[in-house]
């Protein structure tokens, strides 16, 4: 997946996102689940979906300088939206089996 202009950075202060507990370096969109799809919320950060046996949701992922979006589409048409550095981003697609994409 090729990196885009957009970075971890401005994702960070663009949105408002709270820390995921126990999990360094992972933000969860704060709010909840949303209806708006990645692409809609982010942009065309050139996401890349995939089914892991590690989550019961589809997996879209998008890498950006500095780490990256991981979104879940949830069976009830809403998205959880998560952000990572580098170290985090790359840590959770090792945890779901979706290594392949690189931060």
């Amino acid at each position: 997946m090729p990196l885009v202009e957009v970075t971890f950075e401005e994702l960070l202060a663009r949105f408002p996102w709270r820390a995921i507990r126990a999990c360094p370096g992972r933000y969860l969109l704060a709010g909840g689940p949303t209806t708006s799809a990645p692409k809609d919320l982010f942009g065309d950060l050139g996401f890349r979906e995939a089914r892991s046996a590690q989550a019961p949701d589809l997996v879209f992922m998008a890498a950006v300088r500095g780490g990256g979006v991981i979104s879940y589409a949830k069976g009830n048409g809403t998205f959880v939206h998560t952000l990572g550095d580098k170290a985090g981003f790359a840590r959770k697609l090792h945890a779901l089996g979706l290594e392949g994409i690189s931060p």
